[in-house]
């Protein structure tokens, strides 16, 4: 039975070591192979079912992620990590599910109630599934618990960007790019969060002047490369219609559109006397 405590302990640790070297192919092949074997002790499976999680998220590979996960919340339930991680299996999967990753997030929230991590993804999925009180409320106390943390800002700020706070997301980054000057990633958030502010108040100036029409709006009132232009024109009797009858339909133009371009090529360019 020792012999075969060393050597799962020693396969462990060659996993380990090729995770660390930037392998979690190769490690995720080795680890699940010693994850199957029937004897791995219950503390180590726990801990090796989160690893191969961590892996397989890596890997892009959720559905096998949120498998070893499953098994490693069940053997360690009290492991506020493992439930972050299978929130971010059902999160990051393009065919997942908000709903399921707010609970598990807030499963592990529950457990560590002062980790601002887990804090702010809990309230970005909450306000992904429509809970938007509850949820800026929990991204902005995480944002003010940890200003300094790129990771939690980062959370904060796509959070409330996806809701339409772009203000909030001002605010939030603001604090965080003063206590973190020069940081790139708090630059490239500040410049997402410009365009959704822009975005969002052009959306809003397209409502107000629905009715008016603007010079952009010029395409819509087009037929191909003819344009229907409206003629005041007095409606009496002695009006005549296109085919020379008497009648109160009158001529209809239609002229062919015009498209302005640069005066400039019909400069004449004359060398100067030498």
């Amino acid at each position: 039975m020792s012999r075969t405590l060393t050597l799962i302990h020693a396969g462990w640790e060659s996993v380990r070591m090729i995770a660390q070297r930037g392998q979690p192919a190769n490690a995720l092949d080795q680890l699940t192979r010693l994850l199957a074997r029937p004897d791995v002790p219950a503390e180590l499976a726990a801990e090796g079912h989160q690893l191969a999680g961590q892996l397989a998220l890596a890997l892009e590979r959720y559905t096998i992620a949120r498998r070893h996960l499953k098994v490693a919340a069940t053997l360690a339930p009290e492991c506020a990590e493992t439930h972050y991680l299978r929130g971010q299996a059902w999160e990051d999967d393009p065919d997942g599910c908000d709903r399921r990753a707010a609970i598990c997030f807030r499963k592990a929230t529950a457990i560590e109630p002062t980790n601002p991590l887990y804090r702010a993804a809990f309230g970005r999925a909450a306000a992904r599934c429509g809970k938007l009180r509850r949820g800026c409320r929990e991204i902005l106390e995480a944002a003010h618990e940890s200003p300094g943390d790129v990771n939690v800002i980062r959370i904060a700020v796509s959070g409330l960007l996806d809701v339409g706070k772009p203000s909030d997301a001002r605010r939030v980054l603001a604090k965080a790019r003063f206590l973190c000057p020069g940081n790139r990633e708090l630059a490239g958030l500040w410049e997402r969060m410009k365009f959704e502010t822009a975005r969002l108040e052009q959306r809003k100036l397209v409502k107000i002047d629905a009715i008016t029409r603007h010079a952009q709006d010029a395409q819509f009132a087009t037929d191909g490369d003819r344009v229907y232009l409206p003629f005041v024109r007095l409606a009496d009797d002695s009006s005549t219609s296109p085919n020379g009858k008497a009648g109160k339909g009158g001529t209809v133009r239609r002229d062919l559109a015009s498209f302005p371009r640069p005066h400039i090529t019909r400069l004449h360019i004359r060398k100067a006397d030498g």
